[in-house]
């Protein structure tokens, strides 16, 4: 089987109908496969049509509510924080910073919490979302417990996504960071044990808090088909990276009454957004962005280097060349994935191939 493209529209249907069928309302099933369908198209197909084998796992194991009551529980004119009752984090946390944007817009800053949420896909996604509104973004999220803190051998902290981001000027693009607190993720240690190699030193740590460059040893068992996760992954920037891991929990997860880490159930977010207009014109701003941004291009290069990039560049220019050709390519693992859910959710009879999940599109 070979990789198969469709039409961004196309995608962006695939997903709407999956999260559906799993249960989701339509106007929520919109908002995340909008979140899925960005990711895809910015390149970071990890957490694009792939992430709906998660979303329809933690549904059935009740990790996830398809139709929760989201609802804000504390107000003021320039905050909020929400109550998402365990709904998908990719058709609820666009709620949370669509109030922070409202909240900015009216009084310059808009700060929006959330408890009770769940995986929230690119963190990019969110503070992009300001952006679009001429208004600088910022998203964070709790996750999962996979850090382990400066001198521990345990995984006690998230290894929660934050981005910042910022409109660009008159001729040139938004600078933008989308990151987690580790050194690598997860998912590239998963990637190594299936290609059955060695990973560097200063990645994770085995079950007792020791540098390892042997994929295996991250999982129980040393099981090379993953599974529970007993080893640690390093904090960026050794204790700095712990620092920033530490800060990112307190203000995504303590400030907002969202988990800390655990099976990744009942997650916290945080959303900011900024007026830049109430600090400057934003012509002006443009202009001084439009400086920056030559300034760091145009600067020396190292020897090899062909070009500088700014944070967010590369996947600009990602983006801008998928949405000039329209397409979203489909590895046949997830074609696969697609259509085994489509029989399972009776889209489908069962036996029905590959090509008759496509051909209803």
């Amino acid at each position: 089987m070979e990789e198969r493209i469709v039409s961004i529209e196309t995608a962006r249907q695939i997903a709407k109908d999956s999260l559906m069928s799993f249960g989701v309302e339509e106007a929520a099933a919109v908002r995340g496969a909008d979140v899925l369908i960005a990711s895809d198209i910015r390149g970071v197909g990890s957490h694009g049509l792939p992430r709906l084998i998660m979303y329809e796992r933690d549904i059935v194991n009740g990790t996830v509510n398809p139709k929760p009551n989201v609802r804000i529980v504390n107000e003021t004119a320039s905050t909020a924080n929400f109550d998402c009752d365990f709904g998908c984090g990719i058709t609820v946390a666009p709620l949370v910073m669509e109030k922070a944007v409202e909240m900015a817009k009216k009084t310059g800053i808009g700060l929006a919490g959330a408890k009770n949420g769940n995986h929230f896909g690119i963190a990019g996604y969110y503070s992009l979302m300001a952006v679009k509104e001429n208004l600088a973004g910022y998203a964070a999220s709790g996750s999962v417990q996979l850090i382990a803190p400066t001198g521990g051998a345990e995984a006690v902290l998230g290894n929660g996504p934050n981005s910042w981001a910022f409109p660009g000027g008159k001729t040139s693009p938004g600078i933008m960071y989308d990151m987690a607190c580790s050194t690598v993720a997860g998912g590239k240690i998963e990637m190594a044990v299936r290609a059955n190699k060695e990973i560097p030193v200063g990645w994770i740590q085995d079950k007792d808090g020791h540098d390892t460059t042997n994929p295996l040893d991250f999982f129980e068992d040393r099981n090379p088909q993953g599974g529970k996760i007993v080893g640690t992954l390093s904090p960026l920037g050794g204790v700095k990276g712990y620092c920033l891991t530490v800060a990112m929990e307190m203000i995504s997860a303590i400030m907002t009454g969202g988990a800390t880490g655990g099976t990744g159930r009942g997650l916290g977010y945080f959303m900011l957004a900024i007026d830049i207009a109430k600090f400057r014109p934003f012509e002006e701003y443009q202009e001084a962005v439009d400086a920056y941004y030559n300034k760091i291009k145009n600067s020396k290069k190292r020897s090899g280097v062909e070009e500088i990039f700014l944070p967010g560049e590369i996947e600009h220019n990602y983006t801008v060349n998928r949405l000039k050709e329209n397409i979203v390519p489909i590895n046949p693992v997830v074609q696969q994935d697609l259509t085994n859910l489509a029989i399972k959710y009776n889209r489908l009879p069962a036996g029905a191939s590959v090509d008759d999940f496509f051909a209803m599109y």
